[in-house]
C-alpha cells in the first residue's frame, strides 16, 4: 500500500535490483501504489532513489530490442513419445546470442519479457507442491531467472494455485519483477507485484504497465480475496503520470487479443480496443498473451496496428519467440520491426540446458513414472477413440470420468447428484491393456482445472440435454469442438440425430431411473471442469450466427467453486479403484444411444406393422 506521507493520487518510484543475469548496464525502477482508484496525479521518487532525466541533447538513434514470450504453460521442455525436446534453451540461445550482438553498444539495449501464464499445463507444475510448506520450484520463473528475463506480467492461469502460492513463487524463484497494475486488494501479494517498472538503459528510460485479465480468474473458497479492476480504466489512470519519466512506453498485457476473439474469454477489453481508446504516441508497443495468437510471424502486420500502436503475440507453448525493435530518436520513438521465430528452428544452448534445464526434467520423470494402476483393455481409452469419436457416440472414458467425479465429490462431503464431462476435459488417451502412470494421467488432464457444482431444476436439465443433441459429432460432418457432453451412470437417454443438426432431439430421458418429465420442479447438483465447454465458444458463436442454433449457454446456470482440482480427485479414484478398470467404470453401459434417421424410420415402421 502507498505510505500515508504520500498524498492521495500520487504513487512512489522506488528503487530495484534488476536481474542479475541481464544487462549490467541496466537500471530498474518500480512503481508502488494502488492506481485503480483514479487518475493517478503525480508519481514521487523516494528520498534515496536518484531518478536520472532524459538528456537535453541527444545526438545518436537507440536501438531498443524487445523480446517476449507469452503462455508458455511451464513448457520449457516438451515431453513427447520419442523422448523429450528442448523448447525453453532453445530461446536462451537466441536471448544470449542477441545480447553478444549488443553488448558494449552506447546505443543500443534489449529487454526480455513474458506476458504471463508461465505455469498450468505441464508435469513441472507438480514441483510447486500443494500450499508453500511443500514448495519445491517453479520451473518457470526459476529458468527465466538464470536466462536474464527482465519482467514478466500476471496471467490468470498464474494465480490457479491461488495468491499464496504465486507469492511464495515469486519471492523464492523470480529474479526480476512481476507487473500488474489492476490485480489489487490482495495482502499476500503485496511487494511481489508492481503497477509498472521503469527500465534505464544508456539513458534511455522505458516504462511498463502490467495488466491482466478479469476472465478466467479462479478464486477457491479458501484462498485469500483479491481484486481485478477494469484494465483499461487503470491503464488510462497511470500513463499520464508516467509518461514524464519515460522515453518509451510498453503495455505487457495478458488480456486477449480482442473481444471478438474464441480461443480464450476476452471480458471488456482486449489489446485492440484498449488500443483503440488510446491517442496515437501514449503507448509505443503492446506485448500481449491470453488468446495464443500468433501475430506478426512474417513481419509486422498493419492489422495489427491500432491507432498507431503494434500489438504483437507469440503464440502459446514456446513454439515462437518474439522480436520486437524500436528506434528511439530526439523527435520520438517507433517500433521499426517485429517478427516471430520458430523455436524449433534454433539451436540449442547445451550448456544451460545441462545446467538449469536436467534437473527439473529429472524432477519431473520421478513424478511421471510414479504407477498408478492398470487400464483396462478398452478401446475408447486410446488416445484414437479420444481425439476421433469422443463426441461420435457413448465413450468408457467418458464414463469413468463421469462416475468417479461424483464418487469423489461424496467423498469430500459435496452432495453431489450428476456430474458431466465434456471434450475439455481430456486431452488424449490411456496406454490400453497396460501400467498406467501419474504421468499417463497428466497428459490426459494437464491444466489445474477445478471440480465446479452447478445447480440445475429437472426443467434446464432437460433443456441441456436437448441442447446437447444439437453438438454431437455428425457422421456426415468434419469433428470439431462443440462442447457435446457426457454424463454418470445416473442419466439415460437417446439421441435421435435427425436429418439435419437442428432436427436431432434428445429423447427417453430418465434420470436415477425415472422419466425426467417427472423431475422437473427437482433441483440437481451437477459437479464438472471448471473448464468446461471454453473450447467450444468458437463453434457456439457460428452455430448461432449462421444456422440458427438456439443453443444453451452453460456458463451463465448458477455455480461453485469446490476447491477441489480435477486431476487430484481423479487421481485417488483411479488409486482407489486399482487404475481405470470397467468395475470403476470404464466401459459403455448404454446410458447414451445414439439413433440415426434410417433406423428410427425402420423402428418406426416395424412397431406400426405389429
Amino acid at each position: 500500500m502507498t505510505p500515508p506521507s504520500i498524498p492521495p493520487g500520487t504513487l512512489r518510484l522506488i528503487r530495484g535490483t534488476p536481474n542479475p543475469h541481464s544487462d549490467p548496464a541496466l537500471q530498474l525502477y518500480l512503481v508502488v501504489g494502488d492506481a485503480t482508484r483514479g487518475p493517478v496525479s503525480a508519481i514521487a521518487p523516494a528520498p534515496e532513489v536518484d531518478f536520472p532525466e532524459s538528456p537535453r541533447t541527444r545526438t545518436h538513434d537507440f536501438h531498443l530490442k524487445i523480446v517476449h514470450i507469452n503462455d508458455l504453460h511451464g513448457h520449457i521442455t516438451q515431453f513427447t513419445p520419442y523422448g523429450e525436446q528442448p523448447v525453453f534453451s532453445r530461446m536462451v540461445w537466441r536471448i544470449r546470442e542477441l545480447r553478444r550482438e549488443l553488448a558494449g553498444s552506447p546505443h543500443a539495449g534489449m529487454l526480455v519479457m513474458s506476458a504471463g501464464d508461465d505455469l498450468i499445463g505441464a508435469v513441472f507444475d507438480e514441483l510447486l507442491g500443494e500450499e508453500p510448506s511443500r514448495y519445491r520450484v517453479h520451473a518457470g520463473y526459476r529458468v527465466y531467472s538464470a536466462a536474464g528475463f527482465d519482467m514478466a506480467g500476471l496471467g490468470n492461469h498464474d494465480l490457479d494455485m491461488g495468491p499464496a502460492m504465486v507469492a511464495h513463487a515469486i519471492r523464492t524463484d523470480a529474479r526480476f519483477p512481476i507487473l500488474s497494475a489492476n490485480l489489487v486488494q490482495c495482502p499476500l501479494l503485496q511487494g511481489c507485484i508492481y503497477p509498472a517498472a521503469i527500465f534505464v538503459i544508456h539513458g534511455i528510460r522505458i516504462g511498463v504497465i502490467g495488466l491482466i485479465t478479469p476472465a478466467q480468474v479462479r478464486l477457491l473458497p479458501h484462498q485469500t480475496r483479491f481484486h481485478i479492476a477494469d484494465p483499461q480504466a487503470t491503464l488510462h489512470n497511470l500513463l499520464p503520470a508516467l509518461h514524464p519519466w519515460t522515453d518509451v512506453r510498453i503495455v505487457l498485457s495478458h488480456l486477449g487479443y480482442s473481444t471478438a476473439s474464441t480461443s480464450a474469454t476476452v471480458q471488456g477489453v482486449g489489446d485492440v480496443e484498449l488500443a483503440q481508446s488510446l491517442s496515437p504516441g501514449a503507448v509505443h508497443l503492446i506485448v500481449g498473451g491470453h488468446t495464443h495468437h500468433v501475430l506478426n510471424e512474417q513481419g509486422l502486420s498493419t492489422a495489427n496496428i491500432v491507432h498507431g500502436i503494434p500489438i504483437v503475440q507469440a503464440g502459446t507453448l514456446g513454439r515462437f519467440l518474439g522480436e520486437v525493435d524500436l528506434l528511439v530518436r530526439p523527435q520520438g520513438a517507433a517500433v521499426t520491426n517485429a517478427r516471430l521465430t520458430p523455436t524449433a528452428a534454433l539451436p540449442v544452448d547445451e550448456t544451460f540446458e545441462t545446467r538449469h534445464i536436467r534437473p527439473l526434467v529429472e524432477l519431473a520423470h520421478n513424478l511421471f513414472a510414479r504407477p498408478l494402476g492398470q487400464v483396462a483393455d478398452e478401446p475408447d481409452l486410446s488416445t484414437f477413440a479420444v481425439r476421433n469419436t469422443f463426441a461420435a457416440g457413448e465413450s468408457a472414458m467418458a464414463n469413468f470420468i463421469a462416475d468417479g467425479l461424483v464418487e469423489r465429490c461424496r467423498a469430500a462431503g459435496f452432495p453431489v447428484d450428476l456430474a458431466m464431462v465434456d471434450r475439455s476435459t481430456v486431452r488424449c488417451g490411456l496406454p490400453v491393456g497396460g501400467t498406467l502412470t501419474f504421468g499417463d494421467w497428466f497428459n490426459v488432464m494437464p491444466f489445474a482445472d477445478t471440480v465446479r457444482l452447478m445447480h440445475i431444476t429437472g426443467a434446464q436439465l432437460k433443456a441441456l440435454l436437448q441442447d446437447n443433441a444439437l453438438r454431437t459429432d455428425r457422421p456426415d460432418e468434419p469433428h470439431t469442438e462443440r462442447g457435446f457432453l457426457h454424463f454418470n451412470r445416473r442419466i439415460r437417454y437417446r439421441i435421435l440425430l435427425g436429418r439435419g443438426r437442428a432436427q436431432a432431439q434428445a429423447l427417453d430421458i430418465t434420470v436415477e431411473g425415472r422419466p425426467i418429465d417427472a423431475c422437473l420442479n427437482r433441483t440437481f447438483t451437477v459437479a464438472c471442469s471448471s473448464f468446461i465447454r471454453q473450447p467450444a465458444q468458437e463453434w457456439e458463436s457460428h452455430a448461432r450466427r449462421h444456422l440458427g442454433l438456439d443453443l444453451l449457454d452453460i456458463r451463465r446456470l448458477p455455480y461453485e467453486d469446490t476447491g477441489l482440482f480435477l486431476r487430484r480427485a481423479l487421481v485417488a479414484y483411479i488409486q482407489d479403484h486399482g487404475g481405470v478398470t470397467p468395475e470403476a467404470g470404464a466401459r459403455r453401459d448404454g446410458r447414451v444411444v445414439f439413433v440415426e434417421e434410417t433406423e428410427a424410420v425402420r423402428s418406426k415402421e416395424m412397431k406400426s406393422e405389429e
